[in-house]
């Protein structure tokens, strides 16, 4: 079986051989970890087939002002319904690379009926690279004489929809499948990092307070519990229970920095005391200052 990339497949390759798009793979399963997020591959695309006999390339990933994204078609009619000179052939179908300036999620491709025919790799994702060899044997070949490279190249994800939906292929979120399910294709968005909001020792002291007051407050049980005030945890009005807390490791650390770091600076003081209905029932009560 051939293993090595022709002099066309090599040159249609150059665009896509870069260290944030080669994975390498072994039986369409990545080789690395945290390749999805941070991971560069700095050998060759014939290196990759020398070692593994496959390679993947990350979809979704930046070429200049344009997103990588392929079209991977598993039926019987794959080649005739995708209507393209150039294409990859893969084991059981084709694959189609295209450019698009904005990026679409991945999802699945169905027919006229709602079965699936295939899927749309974007963010996230990858496809087995030209020149592997599949595990059955079959060699991902490019196929084609058309030059022109990038003979898929979208600007708006309209016009990536409108290709689809010429060719009698739909679109479903991904996973699903059904003419219930059908749906325009979505763009990508990226999940906005939390922004932490700078807030002092005492107020976050004071939020975490809150919030454990009311969980005790709607225990139906919270006539029999107890708050830590200090380790900010609570437990049943029982003295075994409560000794074993105050000579815990945790309450024990916490009880120290409480007594001797600064920046907790809070205008009350934790006291120990013993209610009127029992004297084994210890409450852990604040107490304002006195200045």
């Amino acid at each position: 079986m051939q293993q090595k990339l022709t002099k066309t497949e090599t040159k249609y390759l150059r665009t896509l051989a870069k260290k944030h798009i080669l994975l390498p793979t072994k039986n369409k399963k990545p080789l690395v970890s945290g390749w999805n997020k941070y991971y560069a591959e700095y050998r060759s695309i014939e290196k990759l087939l020398e070692l593994n006999q496959e390679y993947s390339l990350r979809t979704g990933t930046s070429i200049g002002d344009y997103f990588f994204v392929a079209i991977d078609l598993d039926d019987l009619w794959a080649k005739e319904r995708i209507k393209d000179r150039r294409y990859i052939e893969t084991n059981k179908g084709i694959h189609r690379y295209l450019l698009i300036k904005e990026l679409p999620k991945s999802c699945w491709l169905v027919n006229q009926k709602g079965d699936s025919i295939g899927e749309l790799h974007s963010k996230g994702r990858f496809v087995v690279g030209i020149g592997s060899i599949h595990e059955k044997g079959t060699r991902y070949t490019l196929k084609g004489r058309i030059n022109q490279k990038w003979c898929l190249k979208f600007e708006k994800l309209i016009e990536l929809q409108d290709f689809l939906k010429e060719r009698n292929i739909k679109t479903t979120p991904w996973g699903k499948k059904g003419l219930e399910n059908v749906r325009d294709l979505e763009i990508y968005e990226t999940k906005p990092k939390k922004v932490e909001s700078k807030i002092s020792e005492k107020q976050k002291y004071y939020q975490k307070k809150e919030k454990l007051e009311k969980r005790v407050n709607g225990n139906p049980r919270r006539e029999n519990l107890n708050i830590c005030y200090i380790c900010l945890v609570y437990f049943p009005k029982e003295p075994e229970i409560i000794k074993s807390h105050l000579a815990g490791k945790k309450h024990q650390k916490n009880w120290k920095i409480y007594q001797g770091k600064k920046e907790f600076n809070t205008p009350y003081k934790i006291v120990y005391s013993v209610s009127s209905k029992s004297k084994n029932d210890i409450c852990f009560l604040l107490k304002k200052d006195k200045k």
